[in-house]
């Protein structure tokens, strides 16, 4: 097994540990989870883990890490999903940082946060060397490489959301939202402040985007009334909404929407959220029932999307459902059984059983 070469500077892992909270893991502990989305990062103080960037198959070597590196960097500032497995091969004690945290160290320290940033250019050379040395020599599939999924991690990044709302909404279809910015070309409402949001990006442009919010991080207004969220033994501690649903007209039917899905889901189930709520236009109630959905409440006018449907998945039963690849084979599956579904309403009965 390799040995990272980006080892931190003692002095920065000290410096920080006045500022983040400190975390154990036992041995064979998941720190990362290939192809899922954070919102933080480590840094290790005591114990060695395993960096595996091929998981499944075990083709490129791992490397280990030890007390100084950082685990989750890039991806916590970036907002891309995790590139490789980590898993502790001893106990481990490490630094949790997350947005707040760096926040307050960029407010209280700038000299330190300065540090944090150059620091990261080497482990990005280190990594990209890495990937030179031993990823040319494995195939990625061709669909992996034309979408990616990322978790908006600044202003610019969840303002080209907004935009591609704005885009589609207004100018596509036609309609008028109460939150759009006509000036800025944007639509966006309270919700943002607090939530998720993911966009597909395919050759550096968003064709699609979606967000979520957790009802532990903020109030979700009468949205959780129309959901009927308090309805459930999981609410408020486990449940979030997902909405803001996007995808460019050039992309639909492709990746881009069940990646975005899948995305979600994995970042969902990584912030113990079980309970998944959203609504839909009727005429695509088939095809969110297939994919697991149930109907969480009555009927409700939407102010965007006009006639709208609640509804609300467990995001535990259906994990792998909805984060499974969408090859050909799914894709008609999907389709016959939205058909079914859509059949079987026309004959009064609800198939609630998906």
């Amino acid at each position: 097994m390799n040995t990272a070469s980006d080892r931190r500077p003692p002095d920065l892992s000290i410096a920080f540990g006045e500022f983040c909270p400190e975390v154990q893991f036992a041995e064979g502990h998941v720190l990362r989870r290939k192809g899922v989305h954070y919102a933080d990062m480590y840094i290790l103080l005591e114990g060695e883990a395993s960096v595996d960037v091929e998981p499944d198959t075990h083709q490129m070597p791992p490397i280990r890490v030890v007390e100084g590196d950082m685990v989750g960097e890039i991806g916590f500032l970036r907002g891309v999903a995790a590139t490789a497995t980590v898993i502790a091969l001893t106990p481990l004690r490490a630094l949790v940082v997350d947005d707040a945290t760096l926040r307050r160290i960029e407010k209280e320290a700038p000299d330190l946060a300065v540090a944090f940033h150059r620091d990261l250019v080497h482990t990005a050379d280190d990594r990209t060397a890495f990937n030179l040395a031993y990823g040319s020599e494995f195939p990625h599939s061709a669909e992996a490489k034309e979408i990616e999924v990322l978790l908006c991690r600044n202003e610019e990044m969840l303002r080209s959301a907004q935009a591609l709302r704005y885009e589609v909404y207004c100018r596509e279809l036609g309609r008028d939202s109460p939150n759009a910015d006509h000036e800025m070309g944007i639509i966006r409402d309270e919700l943002d402040a607090f939530s998720h949001t993911l966009i597909a990006v395919c050759d550096e442009e968003v064709v699609g985007t979606l967000r979520a919010a957790f009802t532990k991080d903020g109030p979700l207004g009468i949205i959780e009334s129309l959901y009927c969220m308090q309805d459930s033994e999981m609410h408020p501690h486990a449940t979030g909404i997902s909405n803001k649903f996007i995808v460019k007209r050039s992309e639909r039917g492709g990746p881009a929407a069940i990646k975005l899905v899948a995305g979600l889901a994995r970042f969902a189930r990584r912030h113990d959220i079980r309970e998944c709520y959203m609504d839909c236009v009727p005429q695509l109630l088939h095809y969110y029932r297939a994919l697991g959905f149930k109907v969480a409440g009555p009927e409700f006018m939407h102010a965007e999307n006009g006639p709208s449907i609640p509804l609300k998945i467990d995001l535990l039963r259906y994990n792998d459902r909805l984060c499974a690849e969408m090859n050909e084979r799914r894709k008609i599956t999907l389709f016959v059984k939205a058909a079914a579904l859509k059949l079987l309403g026309r004959f009064g009965r609800s198939g609630a059983g998906a």
